[in-house]
Parts: structure tokens; sequence; C-alpha cells
């Protein structure tokens, strides 16, 4: 699994899933930096030479070139891309209808 921010970590380390992440590039998403070129390439690189990345799972709240970039890799690779947020989207219901949403998304990531 990849992310383009931290969000989704306690509930990938609640499923048993790995982040195979750069830190580097997650934690300048987190701060609304560019991530170093060097990173950049790197997370770009999991999607081109790591067919075995499950899905992207994208902050739809940090978005930006960048992340539109690894979203583009992930979608030209074939790889799901899981929407998340850090709050409560309008139309998601109750809280535990919009995290019961991303567990379904995660599952049918890992189960594709």
């Amino acid at each position: 699994m990849a992310v383009t921010e931290p969000v989704p970590n306690y509930l990938l380390d609640a499923a048993g899933v790995q982040d195979v992440t750069p830190p580097e590039f997650s934690a300048a998403v987190e701060e609304g930096t560019d991530p170093p070129a060097a990173v950049v390439a790197q997370m770009l690189d999991l999607f081109r030479t790591q067919p075995s990345v499950d899905a992207l799972i994208l902050n739809t709240q940090t978005q930006s070139a960048t992340t539109d970039q690894v979203r583009a890799a992930a979608e030209q690779a074939g790889v799901p891309v899981i929407e998340m947020s850090e709050t409560l989207p309008d139309g998601a219901g109750d809280y535990v209808q919009w995290m019961n949403g991303n567990l379904d998304a995660l599952a049918e990531a890992l189960n594709r």
C-alpha cells in the first residue's frame, strides 16, 4: 500500500497492511511542502517497478500537482486509488458509516 499523506496510517496498522511510501514523501505532503525530486522519483517508482503495490490511498484534502502526478502513475499501472480525507466528507453519513466505507474500499483493493 502507498499513501500520499499519513492520514490512513492508523487504519493500515490496525489492518496489518504495510505502507511502502517513502517517509519523506508523506511527511512533506502532510506539511504542505514539495517533496524533494529524488523522493518523488522513489514514490513514482513504486508504481513503475513494484506492481505489488495493492493500492494508493490519496488524501483528497492535501492534493497538489505532485500528488496528482502520483495518482496518474498509479492509474497508469492499474493500481486502484482510494480517496480518503481527514474530516467527514459531505454525504458520508455519520462517522461509523464513513469509516466503514474506508474499510470497504481498502478491502476491495486488497482482494482484487
